[in-house]
């Protein structure tokens, strides 16, 4: 999810954009196999992941399977009183709702054909997950966080307070260890272990960065546009 508001915010210029998550992702319940048979865990867990018939039209990211490690950092969030969370119903859902599998609309695509344009041409540049992964560390932002401004407006002279967690730079070295963390390990013809540097050798710029692709916008400020080069 910090991936993909990075990739809508960072790299096609727009605030995330929920049709666009629905093509491309999907929800289902956790399984665990019991006697030979998969059935939902009792926690009634779900997992987000791309769908499989859509990969080819998304980054390649292969984010790791390992949640190792996980315990040591646990966190509480906080109850938001002007948007606060339903209460607890006690109900378990035991099958995933069908609309959980329809994703997008046929006449909702329409919407979000620039945008898919717009990612092809993105992916032909070599954009991919360790370059977006790696380019919002290299900013100090975590996507998923409430900030002042998203990155397409992190532009020179502009205040980021509100926005980066330090002001400090970190060093690509540090980025690369982060990139290692959220990634599974890929490997080339050599059995070289590749997507664990940083800068990413070829990779599109994010936006405001010097050689960023361009996307301008020909109706409403960050809803539709065509592509600019």
């Amino acid at each position: 999810m910090a991936a993909f508001i990075a990739l809508c915010e960072g790299f096609l210029g727009i605030d995330p954009h929920f049709d666009l998550w629905r093509y491309f992702f999907t929800v289902s319940l956790s399984k665990r196999r019991v006697g030979g048979k998969e059935v939902n865990v009792s926690m009634c867990c779900a997992s987000i992941h791309l769908r499989h018939t859509r990969s080819g039209d998304y980054p390649l990211m292969c984010l790791s399977t390992s949640n190792k490690g996980w315990h040591s950092q646990w966190f509480y969030i906080r109850d938001d009183v002007n948007a606060p969370l339903p209460k607890y119903s006690g109900c378990l859902i035991e099958e995933a709702p069908e609309s959980w599998k329809w994703g997008i609309l046929t006449k909702e695509k329409k919407h979000i054909t620039d945008l898919l344009a717009a990612l092809h041409t993105l992916k032909d540049r070599g954009m991919k997950g360790s370059g977006i992964i790696g380019a919002y560390h290299a900013r100090r932002v975590a996507p998923l966080m409430a900030r002042v401004l998203p990155l397409y407006q992190m532009v020179p002279g502009v205040s980021f307070e509100g926005t980066v967690l330090v002001d400090e730079a970190l060093p690509p070295s540090k980025v690369a260890q982060h990139i290692k963390e959220a990634m599974e390990p890929m490997k080339d013809s050599t059995s070289d272990v590749l997507d664990h540097v940083y800068p990413v050798l070829g990779h599109p710029p994010m936006w405001p960065e010097l050689g960023f692709v361009d996307f301008v916008s020909f109706l409403s400020p960050r809803s539709s546009f065509r592509l600019n080069f």
